[in-house]
Parts: structure tokens; sequence; C-alpha cells
């Protein structure tokens, strides 16, 4: 019965650290995603300005328009896959940390089970001491 209760202590101290890890990662890639969609929006925004120069400038660069075009389309297409993988690390992270909360629970179930079992077996060490000195004490009357 104390290996169960040892036991279950040990998992209720472990399980938050493995669950702690799970959401930095998490949060670490996140922070990166958004890093990368920042980026990109700079590049996007300074393409846009670069297209909205005199049209003096505009001429010049005629020839670079249809590549400008592309890089522009290809970013907003990357800017739509970032925000996907950013939606998706949300969606994980809002269950990584449903599952934490649930673990959260368990570990103070356990806790508390814990606590009523040790508490129990203090009453029943207190019975038994109470019993052997009963028993000490008529074996004393018993001898002659």
């Amino acid at each position: 019965m104390k290996k169960t209760a040892v036991f279950m202590a040990l998992i209720a101290l472990v399980l938050p650290f493995v669950l702690a890890g799970c959401c930095r990662t998490l949060s670490a890639e996140l922070e990166r995603t958004r890093a990368e969609r920042d980026d990109l929006q700079a590049q996007v925004a300074a393409l846009q300005q670069n297209r909205e120069q005199p049209a003096d400038q505009t001429l010049e660069l005629t020839g670079s328009l249809a590549e400008v075009q592309k890089q522009v389309e290809a970013f907003v297409s990357l800017r739509e896959e970032l925000q996907k993988r950013e939606d998706e690390l949300a969606r994980l992270r809002a269950s990584a940390l449903a599952e934490a909360q649930s673990a959260q629970a368990r570990m103070e179930q356990l806790a508390a089970q814990l606590q009523a079992e040790t508490d129990r077996v203090r009453e029943l060490q207190a019975q038994l001491q109470h019993a052997q000195a009963a028993i000490t004490e008529l074996q004393t009357r018993l001898k002659p």
C-alpha cells in the first residue's frame, strides 16, 4: 500500500514537468512562426512601396515588374501558409493546455487520495500501537 502511495506521489510530481516541456516547444515554434510572418509582411510592404513610386521610376523598372509581382505572390502564398501554421500551433497549444489542466486536476485528486490514505495509515498505526500496548499489559497481568 505504501508503494502505491509513493508511486502515485511520484507521478503527481513528474507529470507537470513533462507537460511544461511540451508547452515550451509549442510556444517557441509559435514565436518563430510569428517572427517569420512579420519579416515577410515587412518585405511585402517594402515591395508594395517600390511599386508605388512615380511614373519615371516605374518605367525604368518595367522589366523587373513581373519578377516583383511573382515575388509578391510568393510572399502572399507563404504568408497564408504561415498563417495556417500559426493557427495549427494555436490549436495544439490549446489542446496541450487542456491536457495540462486535466492532468493538474488528476494530480490534485491523487494528492487528496494520497493524503487520505496516509491519514488512514497513521490511524491504523495508532490503533496497532494501542492494541500492542493492551496485549503487553495483559501479558504482564497474566504472568505470575
